[in-house]
């Protein structure tokens, strides 16, 4: 699925990207404009999405290069992958 045009958009806890950030040396970006969240019922979150991540993905043999991850509060999740 990684590899396929079926994963529109990607989300990491905002407390896992610090990690992320320090290990791979890389920095956050900021998004030219906010993005609101939108919990399953469609209703607009309290949430919004200022800054994105930018890596390289392997997922087992799967391959997806340069794939940005918005960074957000997603409560319970380290990582969400979904479909617009």
């Amino acid at each position: 699925m990684i590899d396929s045009d079926f994963v529109v958009y990607m989300l990491i806890h905002d407390k896992l990207v610090d990690k992320i950030c320090q290990k791979l040396e890389i920095q956050s970006i900021s998004l030219a404009k906010e993005k609101l969240i939108r919990d399953y019922d469609e209703k607009l979150a309290k949430k919004t999405i200022t800054h994105k991540i930018l890596l390289n993905l392997t997922i087992e043999s799967h391959k997806k290069l340069t794939v940005s991850m918005l960074i957000a509060d997603i409560e319970h999740h380290k990582a969400i992958l979904s479909k617009l």
